[in-house]
């Protein structure tokens, strides 16, 4: 039997591994028109054979959310925006919400970080994708690129089934009001290739 902090440590390698190795098909989501400053910048990447039923269970992987605050983003609650947009997005497809990723049968989590935390390099090196949006501007200091990663892992075979990344331009002093609507155009720009089997019936 292995212990919690095992098991935990096996999650991880299998999820890494997973990441950098399994077999994927890309796909681009371009926004119309030439790119502008609100717009994001989205790569999806998965396995060809996944097609995830309406009406699957999924699970949070808590051990694999990254969020890395920055005090510059201090009372914005971007952490809890992206994963109520995540759950949203999930039941708009009919996906199923459970507590325990040992109930069921995809496991979902995601890593959030502005470009002082996590530049592109580390995110091609840990994830193997990055969007490459060059469209923000570098002199202004009330603006960074923020990447956000998320990625579908299948409990039974333990492979990543799909992981999606977009970066956009976080601007520190945004009305609250804009930055939801900001997350929501983000998030479901980058659900538009969750691989979600339309043939299913329940």
């Amino acid at each position: 039997m292995f212990s919690k902090m095992s098991k935990v440590t096996v999650v991880l390698t299998v999820l890494i591994t997973a990441l950098s190795t399994a077999s994927c098909v890309t796909e681009t989501v371009e926004s119309p028109g030439s790119m502008k400053f609100s717009q994001a910048s989205v790569i999806a990447v998965q396995d060809p054979n996944a097609h995830i039923k309406r009406g699957s269970t999924f699970a949070w992987l808590p051990e694999a959310v990254k969020f890395y605050e920055d005090k510059r983003l201090e009372g914005a609650p971007v952490k809890s925006l992206i994963e109520q947009e995540i759950v949203r997005n999930l039941k708009a497809l009919e996906m199923q919400l459970v507590e325990s990723a040992n109930g069921s049968s995809y496991s979902i989590a995601y890593t959030a970080a502005l470009e002082s935390a996590m530049d592109d390099v580390a995110i091609i090196r840990r994830f193997g994708l990055v969007p490459g949006n060059s469209q923000i501007p570098t002199d202004d200091a009330n603006v960074e690129k923020g990447t956000l990663i998320i990625y579908v892992f299948n409990n039974r075979t333990h492979d990543v089934v799909w992981r999606s990344a977009a970066q956009v331009g976080v601007s520190f002093d945004m009305a609250a009001q804009d930055r939801k609507e900001r997350v929501e155009q983000v998030l479901g720009e980058m659900f538009m290739t969750f691989p979600v089997d339309k043939s299913a019936e329940q």
